[in-house]
């Protein structure tokens, strides 16, 4: 298959070594800026302009530039009616994403919302026990993840990054949109939201370095999100709570926690943390070749990513 990548940072980039490894797959780039990474470990052809896909019959393209070109890219793609994944989040505003549904719809194209968060076989775990009511009835739930931006990609600045500039995208509200994603997974849509902003200052970026999010889902629940970019060490986890007992989730460890009055269950989910979310990321590209081919349809679709956009862009109403 012939996949294009609008954007080759390093998201863009482990796509690509994905779908090398996967199958007979070639690969096409499309890029705009600058790259702090010089040299790659697969081959690509790269082409100048998205005119001229025709000449090139691409099967599929991943859109991994700055969250803010990621609707206008959307849109040249879309044109073109081939089928896309558009890594998360799907932008940084509301700003023509009517149109693009619109084409979406009437083209009938196929668009994966990139949350490998959804691949993630703990994550996975959780909402099959969820749906078996292992822990009775859930009442509520938390999910916290703290990161420490500086020590991201030693080859760059932070404060240039798209991360740390809000007129990109970034800010840590939509950089990490999976906490919010995959509890709506579990939980159905939000019907009201209340957040704070924390952390003020402590890194020096220009967007929001922190957050407190409560989230009331249309089943009753209620979530509690907790974001950083400012935390040491690293810090990934999820608590469901039922009328049973206790759900427990570290991404740091391959195992899943289910805590009782009487006892205490640990079910083994792989090898280890990283070789987990390597797992995601590969599962997520197999699911997407599969939308292209028409086998599957995508676990997070447009229409889904516009309603994560929406609810993202009401908690930074709430904090700035």
């Amino acid at each position: 298959m012939n996949f294009l990548i609008c954007g080759l940072g390093s998201i863009g980039s482990r796509h690509a070594r994905i779908l090398k490894s996967i199958g007979d797959n070639n690969i096409f780039a499309f890029r705009t800026g600058n790259s702090k990474i010089n040299e790659f470990d697969f081959q690509y052809t790269e082409i100048n302009s998205l005119n001229e896909l025709d000449k090139y019959n691409i099967d599929g393209v991943l859109i991994t530039n700055p969250t803010s070109m990621h609707i206008e890219t959307a849109l040249s793609i879309a044109a073109n009616g081939i089928p896309m994944f558009i890594e998360k989040p799907l932008g940084n505003d509301m700003t023509s994403l009517v149109e693009l549904q619109n084409i979406v719809r009437t083209k009938n194209i196929p668009v994966l919302i990139g949350y490998n968060f959804l691949h993630h076989p703990g994550i996975r775990l959780i909402k099959k026990l969820i749906s078996e009511n292992k822990i009775g009835k859930v009442i509520s739930a938390r999910s916290q993840f703290g990161t420490y931006m500086p020590d991201w990609h030693k080859y760059e600045d932070y404060k240039k990054s798209y991360a740390s500039n809000s007129s990109m995208g970034g800010g840590v509200v939509l950089t990490s949109i999976h906490e919010q994603n995959y509890l709506t997974d579990f939980f159905g849509n939000i019907t009201e939201v209340k957040a704070m902003r924390t952390g003020e200052g402590i890194l020096g970026i220009d967007a929001e370095e922190g957050a407190e999010i409560l989230l009331r889902h249309e089943s009753g629940i209620v979530s509690n999100i907790h974001l950083n970019f400012y935390q040491k060490p690293y810090y990934r986890n999820c608590q469901i709570i039922g009328t049973e007992g206790t759900i427990y989730w570290d991404f740091m460890k391959p195992n899943l926690t289910l805590l009782y009055q009487d006892k205490t269950e640990i079910i083994k989910t792989g090898k280890g943390a990283y070789e987990l979310l390597d797992e995601s990321y590969t599962e997520q590209m197999k699911h997407f070749t599969e939308v292209i081919k028409g086998n599957a349809k995508p676990v997070a679709d447009l229409n889904r990513g516009v309603k994560d956009l929406e609810t993202a862009l009401e908690i930074l109403k709430q904090i700035n």
